[in-house]
């Protein structure tokens, strides 16, 4: 592929990663729910249309019409807590033996983004492994490949995209699908279905781009 069209690819899935990294880490405010419903976010989404990506776009939209007090609710209850949340957003809970934070997967997690000179936000306060962290870190080696076609270095371009392709083989793609089952079975609100079928359609595409057939 010209590097033109891995370029593309890479910003594509910089942006969305982004963007959807967002709306797991944090409660939305009325300024992102007036840019989602009158700016062109939505309907310039950069992958392709694939079922799930229709259907999250279209609840998302949906979802911009409710209260901005329900909208809250469903994001503490989806990811936050403090009681026992409905989709828990962290990697360990679902691959450790005992199901709890701060385990193994974290660690690894965390040995992950220092490779690359990251470190979560709260690190040894919050886990490293929160799904709005992992797409965070998917979109930071999407830009560095990016950085890397600009200087036209393609074995730096090459190990950035082996990189997302580990770091999806490894982590993400291991857990993510359980917690988005999760995500849009106990969402109450269209805003939130909608992030659970958009996150499910940016995954299955990551999939596809990154990792060998």
């Amino acid at each position: 592929m010209e590097a033109s069209k891995v370029g593309e690819v890479l910003d594509a899935y910089a942006g969305a990663c982004t963007f959807l990294s967002r709306l797991f880490l944090q409660p939305v405010d009325q300024s992102l729910i007036t840019m989602l419903r009158d700016g062109p976010v939505l309907d310039d989404w950069p992958l392709a249309r694939d079922d799930d990506t229709v259907r999250g776009l279209e609840s998302l939209r949906d979802g911009t019409t409710t209260p901005l007090d329900v909208l809250l609710v469903d994001h503490r209850d989806l990811f936050e807590g403090p009681d026992h949340v409905l989709a828990c957003p962290y990697e360990s809970v679902y691959l450790s033996d005992d199901h709890l934070t701060f385990e193994e997967q974290t660690l690894d997690v965390r040995a992950f983004y220092n490779r690359f000179g990251l470190q979560a936000p709260s690190v040894g306060k919050e886990p490293d492994d929160h799904i709005g962290l992992e797409l965070s870190f998917i979109s930071h080696l999407c830009v560095l490949g990016l950085d890397a076609i600009e200087a036209s270095d393609p074995d730096a371009e090459t190990a950035m995209i082996a990189s997302v392709g580990d770091f999806l083989d490894l982590h993400l793609l291991r857990w993510v699908d359980d917690c988005l089952d999760r995500v849009v079975e106990h969402a109450t609100t269209d805003f939130y279905l909608g992030l659970g079928h958009l996150t499910r359609g940016t995954v299955r595409q990551l999939h596809a781009t990154f990792q060998a057939p």
